[in-house]
């Protein structure tokens, strides 16, 4: 399967420059977490394999890191490494490796603490807990995830965590050789059962068999001050696409873990689905997008009518069509009442359940709030604010970026307020 793009945002990886920067959770001898392993009671110094080799250790690392120069080619930048440290969440014999700069790797470290794994997800390091979905068969799609019993909407059902994480810079900085050397060392230094499990992913590109999974399997990630990384993810790589997906996911860089959420009821034996492509395309886009990873998509949607098909895409332009017009009303260039507002809003909620596009909502409930403050409904106004801010905390958890924009938000709401209340005293 291709990438895996996060339904939270519309940003795509762009590669990094060569960092040398530190992660904001970066380790201190007065901020590290209770319970947290030996192995891990200080904050280490960027690592490299000369400097591993010259100390004597490489804690927290259980392996020796293995390095390599970038191409003379590319412009001048740091080694890049392999890490693998182990056990990783929770043990049962699985390992991370990180093919990353020792920089990075350094400011990484307080995230291999299993502390801080939310105390809600614990059970689920342990196996103790029944997973909602199993991996089958799916007619036509290869191997999916299938769901158990019925998930209902908002259900965390799948926390995984990373076998692999790779700097995105690996694959335009180092030589094919050199890059072919560290990822095999990167997947010969996981368990066993994590090899088989690695390898078995699907293939789409050709050449080289571990970076071709990688780059079908990805899923965007970022580590330090948001390094685009690629991660593999073993249990959510085998997310198939649907343009009218079941689920979202959202990932965090403080615990490594990708969360995959229900985006509405999902009924026994019904395939647990994403969408690779931004939602709300119509069908030629989305063909088009999908056909760069090698496959024509055979959903319900794609595969219906060209009638229904043009009546869907009609319905997707005409969203976006009633962003602009909102945009248009919350900035001034359009005059709209809040009669008009009212009769747009009704119309994008029709447009948005027909196309089960719950997760524009984020977007558009922003857009509603301003236009509204923008013809002095204040009530409304707030209405919207408290329902975007709902979906917010819901798509995006604990992510304090995303909470930034809906503090803007408010403080847009409360500074309309406080002139109403000046106006009318």
């Amino acid at each position: 399967m291709p990438p895996h793009p996060s339904l939270l945002s519309i940003l795509t990886l762009l590669s990094a420059a060569h960092a040398t920067l530190r992660d904001p959770y970066s380790c201190t001898a007065s901020t590290t977490p209770l319970g947290r392993p030996a192995s891990l009671a200080t904050c280490p110094e960027a690592v490299d394999e000369d400097a591993a080799f010259d100390a004597g250790t490489w804690a927290p690392w259980t392996a020796r890191p293995y390095c390599v120069e970038p191409a003379a080619a590319a412009a001048p930048g740091p080694l890049f490494c392999v890490y693998t440290y182990a056990p990783f969440r929770g043990g049962g014999g699985r390992a991370l490796s990180v093919v990353t700069t020792p920089a990075l790797a350094a400011g990484a470290v307080d995230a291999l603490d299993d502390a801080v794994v939310p105390p809600v997800f614990r059970s689920r390091l342990t196996g103790d807990e029944e997973p909602a979905y199993a991996v089958e068969d799916v007619a036509g799609r290869g191997k999916g995830l299938v769901a158990r019993r019925r998930i209902r909407r908002w259900e965390v059902l799948l926390v995984d965590y990373p076998a692999l994480l790779a700097h995105v810079d690996v694959f335009s900085a180092v030589d094919d050789e050199s890059r072919e050397d560290l990822l095999e060392q990167a997947v010969q230094q996981l368990s066993e059962p994590q090899q088989d499990e690695v390898l078995a992913l699907a293939r789409s590109k050709g050449g080289e068999p571990i970076e071709d999974i990688l780059r079908t399997n990805i899923f965007g990630v970022e580590l330090g001050l948001e390094i685009p990384h690629l991660g593999l993810y073993p249990v959510a790589s085998r997310l198939n696409h649907h343009c009218k997906p079941n689920i979202f996911w959202r990932y965090s860089a403080h615990t490594l873990a990708v969360e995959v959420i229900a985006m509405r009821d999902i009924e026994e034996g019904e395939e647990i689905a994403q969408s690779y492509v931004p939602l709300g395309l119509p069908y030629e886009d989305r063909k088009k997008s999908l056909e760069n990873w090698g496959f024509a998509c055979n959903c319900p949607l794609c595969s219906s009518s060209k009638s229904k098909r043009a009546a869907s895409d009609e319905r997707r332009e005409r969203l976006l069509d009633i962003y602009h017009d909102l945009n248009d009303g919350a900035s001034g260039k359009a005059n709209l009442t809040d009669a008009a507002i009212g009769d747009i809003v009704d119309e994008m909620e029709s447009l948005i359940n027909e196309e089960n596009l719950e997760v524009r909502r984020l977007v558009y409930y922003g857009v509603v709030a301003r236009a509204y403050m923008s013809v002095g409904d204040l009530v409304a106004a707030k209405k919207y604010v408290e329902l975007c801010e709902d979906l917010w905390v819901r798509f995006a958890g604990d992510d304090q970026d995303y909470l930034a924009g809906m503090q803007q938000l408010r403080h847009e709401l409360s500074e309309r307020e406080k002139k109403a209340t000046i106006d009318s005293d």
